[in-house]
């Protein structure tokens, strides 16, 4: 895609991976063959997403405003395409949308697919779209016309027997898990759609990924958890204690087993989730030993990493404050402003002021949603550090999970008549950390 790190990612594996699809960052796909020695084989045409259905290829193909235009199947040669009509899209509510009785504002961003036991999805989060493909259909069975998402939020949908499970992670941290049935009705939702719970959302804040295991499971990783639900109602089976601060990804390991990676890190984790039996998640050795970098160009965005910091639980006891201090670098071009946000139940519940000092300066710092203190500063140039100072101050008791993130950003146009807001427009650098008020 345009403006994103040009590292090649592997798109689609045939073959028991002897022959490996790699897109090379610009839309060009090409196959390095068994153990990266056979001679290239260049794609026949550019597409956005490749993934595999059996022993054919599944792409998806878009016009210069990045809005689908084709969807195709070929076989593994991917020298003969063959389009797939895409059926009218039913439309389908779930009501986190922006619009509030304004028209939908569409801002395509691409057709991404992913895969399920039960099919591959093709997800346009700008223009609010989901078709589903079943394992070897000829056309996709169905489509949901939903509320477009918004540019900083992050859209999962996996096929599930009943319809499609869509994962919203709405402006990076709230979060609901939806399940449709392809004619837009919906089946079951995280938080309930009826629930007048004001803390509701806490069960779901940070969305990490969702899996579907089986027909009658799925899971989905928040930012401290990992819950079992049941398909289609999405009623909570079990609840597993985990840290995921970045996104993480979900593949087959074996009869009840999967591999479970999070972006941005090395760490790989194995789950075993048998019917009947309680969850089980351990940290585990990688299947294979990673390669070479095939090629990497560096970052054409901002990109925030810690240097120092750490993710030990913090106490602090009355009448004493406490103080978290780390270290970012810009390994990415510079960015316009960058924007540091502490969140957390103990924040929104105001068991403890926080201060924030970045560069040695105290930051201003303003509520939002409750359980989030937002500040925003000037621009970090390419390959600066910051320091930065997090102090708690006791007010009352309590436990909880707190993140912090920094967030590189630029200022945009909404509309004519409409103030410019912060839009992120890199990778953040983000910590989590238990926190105990005594």
């Amino acid at each position: 895609m345009p403006d994103y790190p040009s590292a090649p990612v592997v798109l689609a594996a045939l073959d028991e991976a002897k022959n490996v699809w790699v897109g090379s960052g610009d839309r060009r796909v090409f196959s390095v063959g068994a153990g990266a020695s056979a001679p290239v084989q260049v794609f026949p045409r550019e597409c956005f997403d490749l993934t595999t259905d059996g022993d054919r290829l599944i792409g998806t193909v878009v016009d210069g405003a990045l809005k689908l235009t084709t969807l195709f199947t070929t076989d593994g040669s991917g020298q003969r395409w063959a389009p797939m009509t895409l059926p009218k899209p039913v439309p389908a509510t779930h009501g986190y949308g922006y619009s509030e009785g304004r028209p939908h504002r569409q801002s395509p961003d691409g057709a991404f697919l992913d895969t399920s036991p039960f099919g591959i999805t093709v997800v346009e989060k700008g223009r609010g779209r989901v078709y589903v493909v079943r394992p070897g259909a000829a056309q996709p069975e169905g489509a949901l016309q939903l509320e477009p998402g918004h540019e900083q939020d992050i859209w999962r949908a996996l096929a599930t027997p009943n319809g499609v499970l869509l994962l919203l992670a709405i402006n990076y941290r709230q979060t609901a898990l939806l399940h449709f049935a392809l004619d837009g009705t919906l089946l079951g939702s995280i938080p309930e759609s009826d629930d007048e719970d004001e803390d509701a959302d806490e069960l779901t804040w940070g969305g990490a990924g969702v899996c579907v295991l089986d027909a009658a499971r799925a899971l989905l990783f928040v930012q401290d958890k990992t819950l079992l639900v049941s398909l289609p109602g999405l009623q909570v089976l079990e609840t597993l204690v985990g840290e995921w601060t970045h996104f993480v990804s979900v593949t087959p390991a074996g009869p009840d087993r999967w591999w479970v990676g999070a972006e941005d890190s090395d760490a790989l984790f194995l789950l075993t989730a048998e019917p009947g039996h309680p969850l089980r998640l351990h940290a585990a050795n990688r299947p294979v030993s990673p390669g070479a970098p095939l090629m990497h160009v560096g970052y054409k965005t901002p990109a925030i990493h810690w240097t120092e910091h750490t993710s030990a639980p913090l106490a602090v006891a009355a009448p004493v404050a406490e103080t978290w201090r780390a270290v970012v670098r810009n390994d990415g071009t510079a960015c316009e402003a960058v924007r540091v946000r502490v969140s957390g139940v103990l924040v929104g519940a105001r068991v403890v002021d926080v201060s924030v000092r970045y560069r040695g300066q105290p930051l201003p710092m303003v509520e939002e949603h409750r359980v989030n203190l937002v500040g925003a500063t000037a621009g970090l140039e390419a390959g600066a550090t910051a320091e930065l100072e997090v102090t708690f101050k006791p007010r009352s008791e309590g436990s909880g999970p707190l993140t912090i993130t920094v967030e590189p950003c630029s200022w945009q146009w909404q509309g004519k008549d409409e103030p410019r807001v912060l839009a992120v427009t890199g990778h953040p650098a983000s910590a989590q950390f238990l926190l105990t008020v005594e």
